[in-house]
Order: C-alpha cells, then structure tokens, then sequence
C-alpha cells in the first residue's frame, strides 16, 4: 500500500495547513463535509490478534503504512511519537530504550536493561548497547509501557518495543523497490535503496519473501585542527568532514508453509551490517575548563575511530490451531559482533594529570581505546492460549521460557610510547621484584576482558473471567529462576601481577514470581476504562572487583511496582479517538553503577538504592475531520525522583555517597508532545493522488546521570539536555503502481543535544541530524 492512502498522524499550524490546502486545491473536488473514520489497528502485545482499542493497556502501533508516511526508519525516529517512552543515544553505539523515566544511569557497562527490545518473537535486548535493526518490511511496531513482566520477563520491567516483520504471504506474488535520495545541511548527501519480492511456491500453501537494502546515511559532523591539551602535538593527521557517515546493509528471507489449514511453519533469517569511519559526537566546550573554540557540529580526535555492528538472528516457529486452544513454539538464536576503535587523549591526559605514578604517561599523551564484543542468545517459547473465538466468558494463556545469553568483551587502551614512560617503569620495577621478571614493552596499558553468562528459565499464564459482558478481570503470573555469571580479568598494565591486577568470576542464582492483575470495565462498544497493578524485575548479581577495593561484592535485584488507570475511548462516528493513562510506580532496591572513588585503584561496580518514585499521564489523540485532513498528537509527563534521602557507607575513609530526596532520574524528559497534520485533496494531480504531511515533536529537559550517586569514568557534575523542537514535512504523489515523497527533516535545522558523555574526560555530546532534504521513489510491480 502506498503513501497517500496511510492514515498516520501529527498536526501542524493552521497557516502552514492552509498553505498546503491552497497548493494542492484542484477542481472536482467533493463536499467538505464528506467525511471518514479511523481505521482499525490489529495488535498481538497480549500475546493474542486484538484490535488496539480492546486491549486494555497502554499500547502506541505503527502498522507499515504509519511508518512509511512518518519516514520511520531506526528506533531514533519512533521515539518522539511515544508518549512515556526517551532513547539515550551514547557515541559509540550506545543505545537505551527507557520507558516512564525507569533509567538509574547515563552510561553503563555490563547492566542488565529495564526495558526490552523484540524482533518478532525474540528479546535481543542488550543493556546500554541495543542493536538498531533497520525498518524495511516491517508490518508492525508495537510499544507497551509499564511492567510486562508476567508475559516478557525480566528485560521487561518497565516496557517492551517490539519490531514485527513482514511474513510470507501465500497464493499472491508482490514485489516493490524503493530508492531514496537526501542532502544533510552542514553534511553530505545520503542514499537509501531497498527492495522485497514475495513469491509463493509451487502450491496456495508455501511462500518465500526476500528483502534486501543498502544505505548511507550521510555524515555531518566535522575533525576540526586543533592541539593537544599539552600543546605537543596536533591532530592534523586525523582532520576530516562528515566523519559520521553511517554505511548499513541488510537482508531478511523469510519462508511459510501451511502444512495444513491448522499448521503453519515459518522459518526467518535476518542479518545486517552496521558500519562508521568515526563517531556521531561533538565535543564541548566547557566554560570552566577545556575551551577549543568549536562550533556546533564540530569534534577534536587525535586518533583514529570507528565502529562495526553486525548481527543476524535466525527463528523458527510453529503455529497450530488445536481443538481446545493455539499453541506456539518459537526458538531462535542471535548472534552480534560490536566493535569500535576511540580516541582516549583527553582520558589519558587527566589521568596523567592526577599526579598518581601510575598514570605518568609523560605529560601529553597520545592514545586510544578498542572495545570488541561478541553476544549470542538463544531462545525457546512454548505457549498455549484459548481460541480467539472462544464463546466462554474464561480466557486464557500458559506457557513457559528459556533463554541463554553469553557476552564476551575486551577492552584495551594504549598510550602512543607507553614503554618509555614512568608509569610502564613503575610497574615494571615492581614486577621483577614480585616476581623476577620484566614486563613485555608495548603501547598498550590497560586491558580488561569481561565474560557474562545469564541462564533464566520461567514458566508464565494469565486467566480472564467476563464477570459480566461489560466487565472483565484479568490476572497473570510468572514464575523465574536465572543464573548469572560474570568473570573479569583486569591488568594495569598487560602481564602484570600485583595489586593493579584482578582475575575473579562469580555466580549469582536466584527465583521468584511477579504479578498483574487488570479491570476492565466497557461502557460502551467504543469507551473503556480499566485500572492495573503489575509488577517488573530486573535480575541483580555480584560484583567481580579488585581484593583492594571498597565496593560491595553483591546487588540485589530490583523490583517496580506499578498502579494504573486508563481510558480508551471512540467519538463521533469513530472519527476521534482519545486515549489517556496515568500510573504511579514505586521502583524498590533499584541498582546503580558507581565508581570506586579511590582514584589509583579505577573500578566499577552495582549499588542498591531504597526506592524511587516515578508518576505521570499519557495521552494520544487520532481525529478524521474529513476525508481529506486529519489531525493527531500525543503528550506525555513524567515526574521521576529519588523517594528518600540515601547515603551509602562504602568505606569509612572515603565520604558517602549521597543522593537528595527529589533528585531526577536520568534520561527522561519531563514533558513531550506531538502534533500532526495530513492532507489528501479530493482530486488528482498529474493522474495522481497528492498528500502531504507535517509531523512537529516537542521534547523537554532531561539530565543525563544521577545526581551525588554518579555511573560514569571520571564522574562529573549532573549534565542537563535542554529543551528542544522540531518538525518534518513531507509532500508527494501516489499513482496506480507508483509513489513519490519529496520530504524535509528538521524544517528549521534545530541543534538539540541528545546525549551528553563524560566518559572520555572532555565532555561530548551526541546531536541530532540537522536539516535533511529528500526524495523518495517506490515502484510496485
């Protein structure tokens, strides 16, 4: 289906809507009184085909018309149109999903998510690194906000996001290709080519689907010249335009076969590429210290960066329709291999500056860091489910779960001629009277390799009883038991064997349930209302550190408690529809990543702390004026806070870590909104359907870390993301087999800093795309 017959939504001014009604006015047009209603939306959140205004929870879905008229192509672009729902995106690769403000850090290694990531029937989250699968032949996007423990597990504490792709269709052969074009202001210019064809096989009863695609999407921040902090060398070397070229490549093949009317097979293999010649952050001037006279889209690198994604998940699945319920078996496996080089020069040189021997890398130095990761998961679902069709007023769904997710990572750091430095002959010395031999000179003084294995295994259901017709109560379960293991070996430098030196592994096990329960109560064929308690876990574990260091060995898990009420309603005809929830939650035991403070002795570790409050509304809005405009929006807003004053005694030579009542949680905006407009003439242009479209996006103040209980290398002071606006505009044509798309992005080329990182010593913060134009053509054959 193509462009102009997408119902999405977003509102625009009435001055921009009527420029854009006189521009495209043509004469036969019909009566501005006709009008039109919203179409219906099927999801499967529940586990079960329902149609989005049934199910009582709160639920944002993109079917593959809302998303090709929106321009959606990666997580970065759903993101603004969630009310509840932020992404933090961290240079290099960095990517947090966080839903109604449950995020405790900015910058994490090695945690375990609050929210959950699916690619059709398997969780592929990664905690501050998901992957970013591409959005070509999806069929749907689905965003559940708050707790989904009882059907999604532990990943699924505060929301799951979950990208449904296209499946072979038997009996009928389709096939498109599309190709894209775009020009970045300040950047380069970007292309986008893909195409799908599905083709059954031999019988009504057997179907292939092929999807491939290419893309650059072009760079736009710049390697300025400038000198090193010490002022003994410069990055002229390095100096470029657009390094933030991003190359992705892809491909899916997906293959059906109804065995029988009551069976279905599917078989899928998705696999894609993502790879940069450097990083999408700028680097910030700070007034108070480190000040390179930069501009707004401009960095400071003296090494060498880069980054490479690449990742491919294979799935099969078995559908059976049985007398008494459907039943679902799905296993899949997932495989990820994530690199990146990065420049660690300004990280080197503070800690050069510190005045510790053990960081005297000579005054100015050089240096970089590599970071390599290989994640597999594995995972098997059973469930069986009462039929859709059912005439009893019981409901119900069983199943159980099993995952296995094993990470390998290994991170180095180098000082350009770190062998003729004091720090290297400082640890040389003491190893030959340790142990009677030297060190092996090289560039490299840090090396830490970090092996993770985490086992869950759960069983799950959930039972709803029609009390009445008109009320329902719904009540789910789940039962979890998951072993984690975490080994870690550390040396400052390579080879050495004393106290700078940590080789430990530990295992954590641990079992529980979790709940939900739900009533829902319909006044009417088009309003409910409903009310929800449930419940998420993040899973806890110990910390492998240093015999040397403060931090305690152990976490807990943590646990969110959430109290809901909702309404989805219908108006008018089912030409406006208004959906609203507010929800309190109370998030206990939440764990922290913080740094050791002893400054010689560099180690991360997990902390609990008592509880953290988090409120708010959700609202989104669909309104059919005619059959040529429609309107909608969103409005989201969350207070999330620490609950208590809390102090942590690590050690009584070291000052408490101390965090306020009343200090924000991380990485959440406290307002967003949107608002939509789009326009189809009655009439044709050039014998073809014209539309256009206007999305605005309005995000407010976040901050980016924890105020007193710091996660991140070299803590810093509380970073705060201002406030920002934005706008897409898009216009084009659809004929009988053909469409076009003439589309701008950020309509008034706003600089909104998405994320800023301390974790490299020099503040950098990653930007959004300036101004885009381009064109777009699909061809459906």
């Amino acid at each position: 289906m193509t462009d102009a017959k997408r119902m999405a939504t977003r509102a625009g001014s009435p001055v921009l809507a009527a420029a854009i009604s006189s521009a495209l006015s043509m004469s036969g047009t019909a009566s501005a009184q006709e009008t039109a209603s919203l179409g219906e939306v099927i999801v499967t959140a529940t586990r079960r085909a329902e149609s989005l205004q049934d199910v009582s929870e709160s639920i944002s879905a993109f079917d593959s018309d809302a998303i090709a008229m929106r321009g959606i192509q990666q997580l970065s672009d759903i993101v603004k149109f969630i009310p509840g729902m932020s992404l933090a995106q961290r240079e290099p690769g960095g990517t947090t999903l966080v839903f109604r403000g449950v995020a405790s850090s900015g910058t994490e290694f090695g945690g375990v998510s609050s929210s959950a990531l699916y690619l059709d029937e398997q969780p592929i989250t990664q905690g501050g690194r998901n992957p970013t699968p591409r959005f070509i032949d999806i069929e749907r996007v689905e965003v559940l906000r708050g707790p989904q423990g009882t059907l999604y597990g532990a990943s699924s504490q505060s929301g799951t996001l979950r990208v449904i792709t296209n499946k072979p269709q038997a009996g009928a052969f389709d096939s498109w290709a599309e190709a894209q074009v775009s020009d970045t202001s300040s950047g380069s210019t970007g292309y986008d080519l893909s195409a799908m064809v599905n083709i059954p096989l031999g019988s009504d009863r057997v179907a292939l689907r092929l999807v491939g695609f290419a893309a650059e999407d072009a760079g736009f921040i710049d390697n300025v010249l400038r000198d090193s902090q010490g002022g003994g060398f410069t990055n002229a070397d390095r100096v470029d335009e657009d390094v933030n070229t991003v190359t992705t490549i892809g491909g899916r093949a997906a293959l059906s076969f109804d065995v029988t009317e009551n069976l279905n097979l599917s078989f899928g293999a998705i696999f894609q590429d993502l790879s940069a010649d450097g990083h999408g952050d700028v680097s910030v001037d700070d007034p108070d210290g480190l000040d390179r006279g930069l501009g707004e889209l401009e960095q400071v690198r003296f090494e060498n960066e880069s980054l490479d994604d690449e990742w491919y998940q294979v799935a099969l699945t078995a559908s059976a329709q049985l007398p008494f319920g459907d039943l679902i078996v799905s296993g899949s496996y997932f495989d990820r291999d994530f690199a990146y080089e990065a420049d660690a020069s300004d990280y080197e040189f503070s800690l050069n500056a510190s005045g510790y021997v053990s960081y005297d890398f000579g005054g100015d130095p050089r240096g970089f860091a590599t970071n390599n990761e290989s994640t597999e998961i594995t995972t098997f679902e059973a469930r069986l489910q009462s039929n859709n069709d059912a005439e009893s007023r019981w409901s119900w769904l069983a199943g159980v779960f099993y995952s296995k997710e094993e990470g390998h990572t290994e991170f180095n750091s180098y000082v350009r001629g770190y062998a003729d430095t004091n720090s290297f002959s400082y640890f040389n010395y003491y190893e030959q009277e340790l142990t009677g031999n030297s060190l092996v000179p090289s560039d490299q003084w840090w090396r830490g390799v970090y092996d993770t294995e985490l086992e869950q295994k759960a069983v799950f259901g959930e039972i709803g009883f029609d009390v009445t017709e008109d009320f329902t109560i719904t009540a789910g379960g789940r039962w979890f038991d998951y072993d984690r293991f975490f080994a870690l070996l550390q040396e400052n430098p390579p080879g050495f064997t004393g106290a700078s030196r940590t080789d430990e592994a530990v295992e954590t096990s641990e079992s529980d349930s979790v709940y939900k329960l739900n009533l829902t109560y319909r006044i009417n064929d088009d309003r409910m209302v409903y009310a929800t308690w449930s419940e998420g876990f993040r899973v806890g574990g110990n910390n492998p550190v240093k015999p040397s260091s403060i931090l305690p060995r152990e976490f807990s898990s943590d646990t969110l408690t959430n109290m809901e009420i909702g309404a989805k309603t219908e108006w008018l005809d089912n030409r406006l529809r208004f959906n609203v929830a507010a929800f309190m939650m109370d998030w206990k035991d939440f764990a922290v990543q913080v740094e050791d403070p002893q400054t010689d002795n560099f180690q991360l570790g997990y902390v609990n702390l008592p509880s953290a409050d988090i409120t708010g509304i959700e609202a989104e809005f669909q309104f059919v004026i005619n059959d040529a405009w429609q309107l909608d929006g969103t409005v989201g807003w969350i207070e999330a806070e620490i609950a208590e004053d809390t102090t942590i005694e690590l050690d009584p030579g070291f000052d408490p870590l101390f965090a306020s009542e009343g200090a924000r949680l991380p990485l959440t905006p406290d307002w967003t909104a949107t608002l939509g407009i789009e326009f189809r003439p009655r009439g044709q242009l050039l014998n073809a359907q014209p539309f256009a479209r206007l999305d605005l996006a309005y995000v407010g103040e976040s901050v980016t870390s924890l105020d007193g209980i710091q996660s991140v290398i070299n803590a810093a002071e509380v970073g705060t993301q201002d406030s920002y606006s934005t706008g897409d505009l898009r216009f084009g044509l659809e004929g009988e087999q053909w469409s076009t798309t003439l589309f701008v992005d950020n309509v008034w080329d706003e600089r909104a800093g998405l994320f800023l990182s301390p974790r490299w010593a020099a503040p950098r913060q990653t930007i959004n795309r300036p101004r885009t134009i381009g064109l777009r053509f699909r061809y459906e054959f």
